[in-house]
């Protein structure tokens, strides 16, 4: 379980650092990316990690498996009914597409940070 979470945050600290840094992007790729990252997070909310799952990069999959992306599901329901993405941003960064993403819960806020490499599978995710 440690091992598991430190391997999380180690991914959240790296991605949040590559988020920092990064180049605004054009429009198109914007929307494209955009739109990626908020069928994952409907996804999520559906509780359908398998399809998730399959959308991660090679990294991303060792480094949290399937069967331990059900650890989410507290966390998404703590938040309540899902209502809307309120806000949305993109940047680049190395080649990585960095998507911040804040999600409407009918009780709290959720910000969604969603990482693209180049083949556009997801490279990093994190919930805060």
């Amino acid at each position: 379980m440690k091992r598991i979470l430190l391997s999380i945050l180690s991914a959240m600290i790296v991605f949040a650092l590559v988020a920092c840094g990064g180049n605004k992007v054009d429009d198109s790729a914007s929307k494209k990316y955009i739109t990626k990252a908020e069928k994952i997070v409907s996804l999520l909310n559906e509780g359908k990690y398998k399809e998730v799952h399959e959308m991660f990069d090679n990294k991303m999959k060792a480094g949290l498996p399937e069967d331990q992306m059900t650890k989410l599901t507290p966390i998404i329901e703590k938040s309540g009914t899902f209502e809307k993405i309120d806000k949305s941003s993109v940047e680049e960064k190395d080649g990585l597409y960095v998507v911040i993403l804040v999600a409407k819960y009918s009780k709290e806020n959720r910000v969604f940070t969603v990482t693209f490499n180049d083949k556009e599978e997801v490279a990093g995710l994190f919930i805060k």
